[in-house]
């Protein structure tokens, strides 16, 4: 497995609220395209929330989802 590094961290997992998760997004998304949520260590629901409000609103500003790809070394 190889690193996969981020430019957005959203710090979910310290359950700051969903419009903060979404505030963060929104203004640090100038960083660049890759954006960190956590999917364990409790309860998830801030981070559920957030992704119902970030992900139409990436889309509606022109961004597109993906995996990362496996590069040859």
């Amino acid at each position: 497995m190889r690193p996969l590094g981020w430019n957005v961290d959203t710090k979910d997992f310290e359950q700051p609220g969903t419009a903060s998760i979404v505030n963060t997004v929104k203004n640090e998304l100038s960083n660049g395209p890759t954006i960190l949520f956590h999917d364990g260590g409790g309860d998830r629901s801030q981070t559920v929330a957030a992704l119902r409000q970030v992900l139409p609103w990436l889309k509606q500003n022109g961004h597109s989802f993906s995996f990362p790809v496996r590069t040859t070394p």
